[in-house]
């Protein structure tokens, strides 16, 4: 009996490792199919006008630096501001860190159109510049609470050791500039990395202010005509860009990243500000405090009285259950498959290049394209329509998005197993599905919950590809914000942020818990 049960089991787990990789192998489908768009278009011209129609050089090189400034500019606000605060928050005794902190991290939590609704409350959108620098400084500003968070720990990995060394030939702030900070270096480009990857990728912005970036020519493109060619077309240059600038990262991390600081031993030495303790301190938290209370107070005077409120949020009952159902459901098959694809990804063998490479092409997709892609390869007869004219849709673009985030998440967590552990597995027979469900499910667990809320939040914020998607029965709160920020910040609109801030404080305070321990050390607070 036991030795027919055995091969259903190795067949169970072939047949499951199996479906991971096609589901990285679906999502890779998706740059395919906008590498093909553009390849078969180039290849249909039949003259050099119709060549040049195509690949307009000039208009590309107007987009790319347009969207480097915007990048450029974003990540230098984002570190500076979150470099300040996290310095402050994880290597002084400044009081109130642990407030800071928690503030910071929900601050990353908030969706970019939240934030956009609450800084165009104070200052309309038509009183700023259609400038790629403001652009930019917008975007640097609304990610430094992520800057914050990410830096903080960055300054808590500090060497110690190096640190008390240098301090016995040179001063405490000599020491900060010439050994502290090149300590950082992998973390502040680590930060660039990811700021940029963000900003490439999304145009919400962008499109309100009118700045041309290859995101926003994309999704412009394609709301213009609905054609295809020409915006699968003009993603070319920003996937490849993005795509190489990942692997030059990945490929320099391989090589130095050993001699890099990244584990957390004895925490390095508070600096102490003495009388400046204080004020520094009361600075620090007034700052926050009136970048988000400004225009949280405007936003609620456009709402007025509780009643007018609640008259206005029982309307957007549908979007809210929408939008929040989608994002759950998402963010589960996400995560069940995050932890698989991790190992392949670090273990896998022959397959471990294969999904390193699809995560990074993955993450380099900008998320218009992923809209325009999964709408040519599901509007046809047949099943494909059926999935195409419903919700499952957004789902799809949801895992096409976040899957290489979730595997990237996951990745310290299957490092840290053992390979000895899985060794051990293999020689007493365990199949594929026995060491997942043995070895590194047991180990990853806490890392799965928080890979999967973190996932949540972002499907529940994700609008690039959401508005391209949502079929028109099927209410979003993202879609329904974004229509609404081009008429200005109204009632309805200053509702919808309100709600969406209270949906999000649920995963925020979910996340805190299972972090706390975790973020609280690494900021180095009591």
């Amino acid at each position: 009996m036991l030795q027919e049960y055995l091969p259903i089991r190795r067949l169970a787990g072939l047949t499951l490792a199996g479906l991971h990789v096609v589901v990285l192998l679906a999502g890779l489908s998706v740059v395919g199919y906008a590498l093909g768009v553009s390849m078969q278009a180039l290849g249909a011209a039949s003259s050099f006008a119709e060549l040049a129609a195509i690949v307009d050089v000039e208009r590309w090189l107007t987009l790319l630096v347009s969207t480097a400034i915007v990048c450029v500019v974003a990540v230098a606000t984002a570190v500076l501001l979150g470099g300040t605060w996290g310095a402050l928050i994880a290597r002084t005794d400044l009081p109130g860190r642990t407030l800071l902190m928690a503030g910071a991290a929900l601050g990353a939590c908030m969706p970019i159109y939240v934030s956009v609704v609450f800084i165009f409350a104070l200052i309309p959108a038509s009183a700023l510049p259609s400038s790629a620098i403001v652009c930019g400084g917008l975007h640097g500003l609304l990610l430094a609470p992520l800057a914050t968070v990410v830096l903080a720990v960055t300054f808590r990995a500090a060497d110690r050791g190096l640190e008390e060394q240098a301090l016995l030939d040179a001063r405490r702030w000599s020491v900060l500039w010439r050994v502290t900070l090149p300590q950082a270096g992998w973390g502040i480009a680590t930060l660039g990395v990811l700021v940029t990857l963000l900003v490439a990728t999304d145009y919400t912005i962008a499109d309100i202010l009118m700045v041309r970036t290859f995101a926003e020519e994309i999704y412009t493109q394609y709301a213009l005509d609905h054609a295809r060619v020409g915006p699968l077309t003009t993603s070319v240059p920003v996937l490849l860009t993005l795509a190489v600038l990942l692997l030059v990262f990945v490929t320099r991390y391989r090589r130095r990243g050993e001699a890099t600081v990244w584990h957390f031993g004895a925490r390095p030495d508070t600096i102490r500000l003495g009388r400046w303790r204080g004020p520094i301190g009361i600075v620090a938290l007034l700052v926050p405090v009136l970048l988000a209370g400004a225009p949280a107070v405007v936003l609620l005077r456009r709402i007025g009285s509780l009643r007018a409120f609640c008259s206005a949020a029982w309307p957007l009952r549908w979007e809210l259950l929408g939008s929040t159902s989608l994002a759950v459901v998402g963010s589960l098959i996400i995560g069940s498959s995050a932890v698989g694809l991790a190992w392949f990804a670090v273990r896998g063998g022959r397959w471990r290049w294969v999904a390193c490479g699809a995560v990074l092409l993955l993450l380099a997709l900008p998320a218009p394209v992923v809209g325009i892609s999964l709408i040519g390869m599901f509007n046809r007869p047949g099943c494909l329509w059926s999935v195409y004219d419903s919700p499952a849709l957004v789902v799809v673009g949801y895992i096409v998005r976040f899957l290489p985030v979730a595997v990237v998440l996951l990745l310290p967590a299957v490092q840290r197993v053992p390979i000895e552990l899985e060794l051990a597995a293999r020689i007493d027979g365990g199949d594929w599905l026995t060491i997942q469900r043995h070895v590194y499910w047991p180990a990853a667990a806490g890392a799965v919950v928080s890979a999967g809320l973190v996932v949540a939040i972002l499907c529940f914020a994700e609008v690039g590809a959401t508005v391209l998607l949502t079929p028109p029965d099927w209410p979003m709160v993202s879609v329904r914000a974004y229509t609404l920020l081009h008429s200005g910040v109204y009632r309805d609109l200053a509702v919808l942020a309100v709600l969406s801030v209270g949906c999000i404080v649920v995963p925020w305070l979910a996340l805190a818990l299972l972090l706390r321990r975790r973020l609280v050390s690494a900021a180095g607070v009591q």
